[in-house]
């Protein structure tokens, strides 16, 4: 038996088979995962909501009735048995609303540049190199960060926005891109500021009111605001750090560790207000239901290499063994490498098929061109365009790929032929 807390919530996903939940002094079972307990829990909390609807509507009949004959001397005896009825009855209670989750939407003051970031030969590094990363990343993307600790993820973030210098390389913002930046450490938040300075000498344009709302919407009420700086938990300090983010309304957000000190509720919390933004999103995280939930491309920084895909997160660690074959390559026995070309094989023609389909919208969207609903309509032309150019990198990433795994094949059969 293996009882454990925890607030990774993939890894509860993949090992609980039961959970009990702690909340508003009250614990309840459920069977299943993290996913199963989610469902069931909104199942309960909505057949609660129903039964107690149904409820108070029989009430309030049944308080008419009495309040109707109660001085009534033929119908007092009536009045008086729907009196103790009421008394009697079990009253299903409302369900709980969450109080402790911060509601926030983030959204850019300018749209910017349909090309956000571009990195050429980019080396990172301190002393010594960690990794050269070339990317281009297009707007509205959302790019995960992964890697071991140690191996430049933070790094990479910190190059990016010039906190320290590029070893080498170049890196280029695009048209009207504006950067907010949410730092892991969080090394500016040791002030003596209360929280209400903190964030007001920030962005003194904004009235008192303002200010209040936006630190109320991070859950800082009431004499909360008047906290130093210094004494906020580590959760708190980065609901200030984010509400410092929104507030800076950037285009690009680049986000270290986000999620650190936030429990599972303020994880939620910051899917959601991120779920929705218009800008485009670089962070770099370790919470893989995070990762699964928000990108839609993944860097990976390990072992002196950037690999870029422009996959989601389940199709990358799908597809990721394929770049870690040739150090497994290197120590399997005759069998093992004839195993390894199958599965390259099979890869392989999965890969060929996607570039098939790539080539195939990739020309659908270029004919679109030539349609009068988009030739004679400026926004529709530039939104195709931004379109052609997304499948464009997408098929070359595809490209790549296909020729990783082939030159792989090609390394793997050679000892075969010599032996034949």
């Amino acid at each position: 038996a293996i009882l454990f807390v925890s607030h990774d919530r993939m890894f509860i996903d993949h090992v609980a088979d039961s959970i009990n939940e702690i909340e508003f002094g009250a614990l309840t079972s459920y069977t299943g995962n993290y996913t199963q307990y989610q469902a069931a829990k909104a199942m309960n909390q909505e057949k609660q909501l129903s039964a107690y609807k149904r409820q108070q509507k029989d009430i309030e009949r049944l308080e008419v009735l009495i309040e109707k004959f109660r001085y009534k001397k033929s119908k007092a005896k009536f009045a008086q048995s729907k009196i103790k009825y009421l008394d009697r009855m079990d009253k299903i209670d409302a369900p709980n609303a969450d109080l402790k989750n911060f509601k926030a939407h983030f959204s850019s003051r300018l749209r910017g540049g349909k090309q956000v970031l571009k990195t050429e030969a980019l080396m990172i590094g301190y002393d010594q190199p960690l990794a050269t990363v070339d990317l281009t990343v297009m707007h509205g993307t959302r790019l995960a960060v992964i890697g071991p600790n140690g191996h430049g993820k933070s790094t990479f973030l910190k190059t990016v926005i010039g906190k320290i210098p590029a070893l080498s390389g170049e890196t280029l913002l695009g048209h009207q891109i504006e950067v907010g930046y949410f730092d892991q450490e969080l090394s500016d938040y040791k002030s003596e500021k209360t929280v209400l300075e903190e964030l007001w000498d920030m962005f003194p344009e904004l009235t008192h009111t303002q200010v209040r709302t936006v630190l109320g919407s991070f859950l800082f009420t009431a004499d909360e605001v008047f906290k130093s700086v210094n004494v906020l938990s580590g959760g708190e300090k980065v609901r200030l750090s984010l509400a410092k983010l929104l507030l800076q309304r950037a285009n690009l957000l680049i986000l270290d560790e986000p999620t650190n000190h936030l429990d599972i509720l303020g994880k939620e919390a910051l899917e959601d207000a991120l779920s929705d933004y218009d800008g485009t999103l670089i962070f770099v995280s370790h919470d893989r239901y995070f990762i699964q939930k928000m990108a839609t491309a993944v860097l990976s920084i390990e072992n002196g290499k950037a690999d870029y895909y422009p996959l989601s997160y389940p199709d990358y660690a799908q597809n990721a063994q394929i770049v870690k074959t040739e150090t497994v390559i290197k120590v399997t026995t005759r069998e093992q490498s004839r195993e390894s070309i199958g599965r390259l094989t099979k890869q392989l023609a999965k890969l060929e098929e996607a570039i098939t389909l790539k080539e195939t919208e990739l020309a659908e969207h270029r004919e679109k061109r030539y349609d009068p609903e988009y030739y004679h309509d400026h926004a529709k032309m530039a939104e195709l365009n931004d379109k052609i150019d997304v499948i464009h990198n997408e098929l070359n990433a595809v490209l790549k790929d296909w020729e990783l795994v082939s030159s792989k094949i090609q390394e793997l059969e050679k000892p075969k032929s010599k032996m034949n």
